[in-house]
């Protein structure tokens, strides 16, 4: 943490054009802001070039761009800023995971605009981005994009699959039946569309490709996010909610939905459907995309961004991932069922297609300089023309009421329009669904993955013979709903417990 700290004193000096000895604006230089943000390479660039540089040319001030890459840096970086003589930070790009904790940190714009601009911004906004900004009846943070996970997999590769799976159903069962003492669920049948797909045809996809030699190779090809950061936790909630679980179940860690989360990534893992990229580079996104470049991956759950990267978008450098951008195919998540069956094989237990909805946002930390002016930059980030543009650059999902209302006409190649139509049936599944939205979730969340990488990763979910639930339930009870209790007693913030 002393390192950490370091580091993030040095980029904050260097961040608003400080001198590191004496902590003067450097010569020629007019002391302005930073903004704070976390973007990939090529969002980023753009971001200065066509967001930052015209709003600081045109108000004759420096605007600097600083970095974060974890969720939870984030809360160290603005609380050495705020402790540093002359605090630097005037703008931050905030994921929804930690709008609470960092929420006292922050000034309303409520408290920054006169009433008429204040309801003017407000009525520019998609009601449902706004109220997931609004904390006690204030605007807090500025809708910058919403976000939900989808099914994103090759069609041709699905195609084969639903084609070719029946030479492995005996080999299938048998692989099944040494956890759940059934096998397939009674009267199963792969349906040719995603869209109607659950857990259980995400095996037989998933087992069918991975024992069928592509390139001359078999191995696993199937993936989701598993590096040390807070997209992987997001992607593991979505489990845990398809598998009829609420915010509330994912702080109390060892309930049946959860249980019934980490069965299922052990099924996977113990059956060798999960590729080892996963946990061994380990993989964000861009892991994943290049995973489907390479072949090596043929289905993953991802957002919306990432279809654009991995199809090609209208960016120069967004060249795309596949040979063929037109193989890639895009579905609403697949239902939740629990891997139990009952004697007439059937799931004991049967969930949903939600995932959570997330985003990101615009925040003004309470000892930003010149507060007036980063309320007009943040406006000028999010109107139409700049808003418009950055969604149709990386397909981000629109915020903004004014363009929302016809997609069609913001994005009219055609394979954009289907990411986009798919996208607002997964949002109308999800509901009002989010990660729960309290100050304990970001520590909860490293415990989640802790636990993923002991019990998935490490295969400690039962014995040499295979996947047991009451192993798994005895290992998060014992070993992390403790740990979950003790932070949530120390945080607050929900009546989980």
């Amino acid at each position: 943490m002393r390192i950490l700290k370091r580091l993030v004193v040095v980029s904050v000096l260097a961040g608003i054009g400080m001198c590191g000895v004496c902590g003067r604006p450097c010569a020629g230089e007019q002391p302005g802001f930073s903004v704070l943000i976390r973007m990939m390479d090529i969002q980023d660039r753009w971001f200065r070039r066509h967001i930052v540089a015209p709003f600081a040319q045109s108000h004759h001030t420096k605007i600097t761009v600083m970095t974060f890459d974890k969720f939870w840096d984030l809360e160290v970086m603005l609380q050495l800023d705020a402790a540093s003589k002359q605090p630097s930070i005037g703008v931050v790009k905030v994921p929804l995971e930690m709008t609470r904790p960092l929420a006292s940190r922050m000034r309303a714009y409520d408290d920054m605009m006169d009433e008429k601009a204040l309801r003017v911004l407000k009525e520019a906004f998609d009601p449902k981005a706004l109220a997931l900004g609004t904390i006690n009846g204030k605007l807090i943070y500025l809708p910058r994009k919403l976000e939900t996970r989808m099914m994103v997999y090759l069609k041709s590769r699905v195609s084969e699959a639903v084609a070719g799976w029946g030479a492995f159903k005996t080999d299938i069962n048998e692989a099944l039946r040494a956890d759940n003492g059934y096998g397939l669920p009674a009267g199963y049948r792969l349906e040719a569309d995603p869209n109607q797909w659950d857990f259980y045809d995400l095996f037989v996809v998933a087992y069918t490709w991975a024992h069928t030699p592509y390139f001359g190779i078999k191995m696993p090809r199937m993936a989701h996010r598993g590096k040390k950061y807070g997209g992987t936790v997001v992607g593991l909630t979505d489990r845990i909610y398809q598998l009829g679980g609420t915010a509330a179940d994912v702080l109390k860690v060892a309930v049946t939905p959860v249980v019934d989360m980490f069965v299922w990534e052990s099924v996977f893992k113990k059956n060798g459907l999960y590729h080892p990229g996963m946990w061994q580079d380990p993989w964000s996104g861009g892991g994943i995309w290049n995973a489907m470049k390479d072949g090596k991956v043929f289905l993953a759950m991802m957002h919306q961004i990432d279809t654009f990267y991995i199809h090609g978008g209208t960016h120069p450098a967004m060249q795309g991932y596949l040979v063929d951008p037109d193989d890639l195919g895009v579905a609403v998540m697949p239902r939740g069922v629990s891997f139990a069956l009952d004697e007439n094989g059937r799931p004991v237990r049967t969930g949903g297609r939600r995932a959570g909805t997330s985003g990101w946002f615009w925040a003004i930390p309470k000892t930003a300089p010149k507060p007036g002016l980063c309320v007009e930059f943040a406006r000028w980030i999010t109107n139409h023309e700049n808003h418009l543009a950055e969604c149709r650059t990386f397909g981000m999902m629109p915020v903004r009421g004014d363009i929302l209302v016809d997609l069609k006409a913001a994005f009219p190649k055609g394979w954009m329009a289907d990411v986009f139509a798919v996208s607002v049936r997964q949002f109308a599944l999800n509901g009002t669904t989010t990660v729960p939205l309290v100050s304990a979730y970001t520590k909860i969340g490293k415990i989640y993955l802790e636990a993923w990488y002991d019990i998935v990763v490490g295969e400690h979910f039962g014995s040499s013979e295979g996947v047991d639930e009451h192993v798994i339930r005895e290992r998060l009870n014992s070993i992390y709903a403790p740990r979950a209790r003790k932070v949530f007693c120390t945080q607050g913030g929900h009546n989980a417990y």
